[in-house]
């Protein structure tokens, strides 16, 4: 019997932590002072040369909670620094599913870091109306690399919008690729 107990013992110990919850996957809900789709940073994109805008694009339906507050600044990951970056924010939807009227653009290329996260502190902040917000990050690459952050997955809507200058269509990742994925992109709120 004194044999058997260590063995019981660790197959009791393998049984609970085998049932917890494997789901360490985005928090899907903004907050009440972050706009987010993605969880941790896991890794990004292998992206060819060429110029792309990931973005993620929080509805007017989600947007109505938070009119009159202001987006003060702009988190996200960068894994390889990209030969180009900006920082930019659009208002509306096109009819055809674009971002639609560019509010703020920054460029950010001389102060990145990588691999970490970037912040971005837009002067002035930006009030929040009943409309849809676009947060993007532009990237010029100049090889193959691996720039913009994303987690593991799994894809909430609207958290994966890829503008690729090859097609000029905006397409959310999973459709282009099928891997499911959200950008590392938050809007931090005041």
């Amino acid at each position: 019997m004194k044999r058997i107990f260590p063995f019981l013992f660790l197959g009791v110990v393998l049984l609970f932590t085998a049932c917890q919850d494997d789901d360490d996957g985005p928090q899907p809900q903004p907050t009440d002072d972050l706009l987010a789709y993605d969880g941790d940073n896991n890794t990004g994109p292998l992206l060819d040369a060429g110029n792309y805008e990931a973005a993620v694009l929080f509805p007017a339906n989600i947007i109505q909670d938070y009119t009159g507050r202001k987006l003060n600044a702009v988190t996200f990951f960068i894994g390889e620094l990209p030969a180009n970056c900006e920082v930019r924010v659009y208002e509306g939807t096109t009819n055809d599913g674009r971002p639609s009227n560019l509010i703020f653009a920054s460029d950010v290329t001389n102060g990145l870091v990588a691999p970490s996260w970037n912040r971005l502190f837009l002067d002035p902040p930006i009030t929040l109306a009943e409309d849809d917000i676009w947060l993007s990050i532009a990237l010029t690459h100049n090889q193959q690399q691996q720039s913009i952050g994303c987690d593991a997955g799994p894809n909430q809507a609207n958290g994966d919008w890829l503008y690729d200058n090859s097609d000029g269509e905006w397409i959310t990742y999973i459709q282009r690729t099928q891997e499911s994925v959200n950008w590392n992109i938050r809007g931090e709120l005041e």
